[in-house]
């Protein structure tokens, strides 16, 4: 059994209580035959309602009899027993837990090359709260020979007290991350719970028969090992029906969310409720597809209300904006024709319907969490065009937060010249990235910039929504 490192880890961590011109190709050396890769495979991170289980996702270039993956508290001493014990797939030895029973399947690409890895997810039950666990993954071959990767990975799980520290970001390329270290040194802290990805990576997956998209996965792997990631789909995820996006990020929790696949799916944690939805539908989706994600998630937003004294704010992220004022070129009429799409639904017979802003609007949704303009934008309090308010003070409709500037081959995206409209509170075309702090009462952004020449970045934005 082998591990190639265009084919490592993308780890997720799924976490319950109730219910990642042309851009350079990076060369790696692929191990041997019974050779772990000198360069570790690949890891994300995600987590699905306060913390109770992980599932851990990686891939191999091979089929095997069984993956594993081993964890244990940090701090803890493996060379003192503990008690060991043996049930069903799931072992402890030395306070070593080792299960190796999971979903494993193989993905192919759809180009010419029908490149092939096999995808593993592992599912970590009984973890305690308040706890840092590190972990290593494995695989067992067809002799039963084990295989260990390298590298150790940490997350944590449910912290204590009411408050929600996560990372906000978009459009993160394989070349020109500008903003990667940044967040790489915020997710190794521990002082984050997750991180939100609002579609579009590597630019793209599909790329050279899909290995450009292990490539990424290798590169994002200290950023998604080591916070939990919760993702979602851009449009330059699209190729083959969305296959690289359903596929490497199967273990976000969509099942548990009750949708069919991948593309959306919604979780809570502590004071937060927060959905991922596809706007790809208005681009890439039949009417049937609108009809069917947007009943889905009329019914999920249903549900957060009725548990709003518990999780008061509701939080939806998607990839395409429903407001913003850049334009790439005279020609880009994206911040015009693609909003409206995304807002009131796709234009037939002159009359456009199928948006999401009238939901957002009737379920009291507070942030609408987007990218793909390459900037920073943040509106006031809006609806219908308009602002409803200049405060954040019980604001009486959402607010958009446009965070698609983490940096990608595309660089930036510069504004409109003209009178920014009176919706538009705070605009920047630099790098950066987002951090998020929630209590059951204050929601506080900052937006942090972060420099080519890798320099400290800044504070470019705050502000704090109460309620």
């Amino acid at each position: 059994m082998r591990f190639s490192t265009a084919v490592g880890l993308f780890t997720t961590l799924l976490f319950t209580v109730s219910a990642f011109g042309s851009p350079a190709i990076r060369k790696y050396r692929y191990p041997g035959p019974g050779e772990l890769s000198k360069r570790d495979p690949y890891n994300s991170l995600s987590n699905w309602n306060h913390a109770k289980f992980a599932t851990i996702g990686f891939a191999t270039s091979e089929a095997v009899r069984n993956p594993i993956v081993q964890y244990w508290p940090r701090g803890r001493d493996s060379r003192r027993p503990h008690g060991n014990r043996q049930h069903d797939h799931e072992t402890e030895h030395f306070g070593r837990i080792s299960v190796s029973k999971g979903e494993s399947f193989p993905f192919v690409d759809g180009g010419t090359a029908n490149h092939t890895i096999y995808i593993h997810n592992v599912r970590l039950a009984n973890l305690n709260p308040y706890t840092i666990y590190q972990y290593r993954v494995g695989t067992i071959d067809q002799a039963g020979k084990e295989t260990w990767a390298d590298k150790v990975f940490e997350f944590h799980t449910l912290t204590k007290g009411d408050v929600v520290n996560f990372i906000a970001t978009a459009d993160l390329g394989l070349d020109n991350a500008v903003a990667y270290p940044y967040m790489v040194a915020q997710a190794k802290s521990h002082n984050f719970d997750f991180l939100t990805l609002s579609g579009d990576q590597a630019y793209d997956m599909a790329d050279f028969n899909g290995t450009k998209g292990d490539q990424y996965m290798n590169f994002a792997q200290d950023l998604f090992a080591n916070v939990p990631f919760m993702g979602g789909v851009g449009n330059h995820e699209y190729a083959y029906n969305f296959s690289h996006w359903k596929n490497r990020f199967s273990n976000v929790p969509y099942r548990e969310s009750n949708f069919a696949n991948p593309m959306q799916y919604s979780y809570s944690y502590k004071s937060l409720h927060i959905i991922s939805f596809s706007t790809e539908i208005y681009f890439e989706g039949s009417p049937n597809e609108i009809t069917t994600a947007l009943n889905w998630l009329e019914k999920d937003l249903q549900e957060a209300n009725k548990e709003r004294h518990e999780r008061p704010w509701i939080i939806v992220m998607s990839h395409h904006p429903a407001y913003c004022t850049s334009y790439a070129d005279a020609s880009d009429t994206s911040c015009l024709d693609d909003t409206a799409t995304v807002r009131d639904g796709p234009l037939i017979n002159g009359v456009r319907s199928g948006g999401i802003e009238d939901l957002l609007l009737k379920y009291k949704v507070d942030v609408y969490l987007t990218g793909h303009r390459h900037n920073y934008e943040r509106t006031y309090p809006i609806a219908k065009g308009k602002a409803t308010s200049l405060s954040y003070d019980k604001a009486p409709s959402y607010f958009e937060v446009l965070v698609g500037n983490s940096g990608n081959f595309e660089e930036t995206v510069p504004f409109n010249n003209s009178a920014k409209p009176e919706w538009s509170a705070v605009r920047y075309s630099g790098y950066g990235f987002s951090t998020v702090k929630a209590t059951p009462h204050t929601l506080e952004f900052t937006h942090w910039s972060a420099n080519v020449n890798g320099s400290q970045g800044k504070i470019i934005d705050h502000f704090v929504a109460t309620k």
